[in-house]
């Protein structure tokens, strides 16, 4: 334990130690939310639609009503981050921006962004207060269908989905579904890629009712006529027969044991089931394990092991289960996932036997 000095002494006496470090990590952890804040008033203020045209500050500011002063210092954060780009005296956006950021592109990621300014908000800048208080509360409906399923959807629209829906058409099978389920398929993206490619596919989306209004947004969005909605909650609910194909994708219609029975009596015989989960053996970082602590669903205990990125996948029992109701795994692949660097996701396709 450092001893006590008397404050005079303090006047004079530099610090035992250096207090470098600790400034480093103050300044980083500034500059790290400056740069954040930067980018989300520039997605909102739709900087790099406009700057799809090279432009100067000024002219930025008169197309978005924004102050010119703060946009001239707002721009070189861009530019550090390789968002933009300047040249004599006009910025401009760079590839990176336009096809992740600008609005016209189908792989803006403004839903996350959204997401992400409120966690920021609601509960990193609340962080005293809820050591305190608890954890902050969401509702079901503001959860899943505001900020979660939109940012999940636009997340895997920039890499994992499209891998995933080309191992799957690539089944030597697939040209032979008909018929097809996403069980907990949140905003049905997988079923409207899938009937994309298949013309003859109907497929249907399961999910809780205050969930399926997201998927009808999107069905109309890529005018999917061929894919429908089923409400309900798969532990408990019938969610159909006779299907082709059942597809699962990071929830626990893919990871809980009691549901594989399920699943393969809803299957006709030789149809396949598809089940894409995270691997449950990466741990989470220590920011991550944090912000987990930091929120709840309204009316819902947070048991951790119920949330699929924690709870292990593919184990000895899971595999046993498989086997049990008459499946056989004919692929085992990982994939990609860019939302976190160094990610993956294991795909398994089981076959049901004839």
């Amino acid at each position: 334990m450092m001893e006590r000095m008397d404050t005079a002494t303090s006047l004079i006496q530099e610090p035992a130690i250096s207090p470098e470090p600790l400034f480093e990590h103050i300044d980083h952890g500034v500059q790290s939310f400056a740069r954040i804040a930067a980018l989300i008033a520039a997605s909102r203020y739709l900087f790099f639609d406009h700057l799809a045209t090279p432009r100067t500050p000024e002219e930025l500011a008169s197309l978005t009503k924004g102050r010119a002063e703060i946009i001239y210092h707002v721009l070189p954060v861009l530019e550090e981050m390789g968002l933009v780009t300047s040249s004599e005296g006009k910025f401009s956006s760079t590839p990176l921006s336009l096809v992740f950021l600008a609005t016209s592109s189908p792989y803006r990621q403004g839903a996350y962004l959204d997401k992400t300014w409120r966690h920021i908000n609601d509960l990193w800048l609340h962080l005293p207060g809820i050591m305190e208080k608890g954890p902050v509360s969401y509702s079901q409906d503001l959860f899943f269908r505001e900020l979660s399923l939109p940012a999940m959807a636009e997340n895997a629209l920039s890499g994992r989905l499209q891998r995933i829906v080309r191992e799957i058409a690539s089944l030597p099978q697939f040209h032979s579904f008909r018929k097809m389920v996403d069980l907990g398929g949140g905003h049905g993206l997988y079923a409207i890629a899938l009937a994309a490619m298949h013309p003859l596919l109907h497929a249907w989306v399961f999910d809780m009712p205050h969930v399926i209004p997201l998927a009808h947004r999107y069905i109309q969005q890529y005018h999917a006529s061929r894919v429908h909605t089923l409400e309900g909650n798969f532990f408990v609910d019938d969610f159909g027969k006779e299907y082709d194909l059942v597809f699962s994708s990071s929830n626990p219609s893919g990871k809980q044991v009691g549901m594989v029975r399920r699943i393969a009596d809803s299957l006709n015989p030789g149809g396949v089931f598809v089940n894409v989960q995270s691997i449950g053996t990466q741990s989470l970082d220590i920011y991550q394990s944090l912000e987990m602590q930091l929120w709840e669903i309204e009316g819902e205990r947070k048991d951790k092991e119920s949330y699929t990125k924690e709870q292990p996948f593919l184990t000895d029992e899971y595999r046993g289960a498989l086997s049990d109701a008459g499946f056989s795994i004919q692929m085992e692949k990982d994939i990609r996932d860019d939302y976190h660097k160094g990610a993956f996701v294991r795909m398994i396709v089981a076959e049901k036997k004839s």
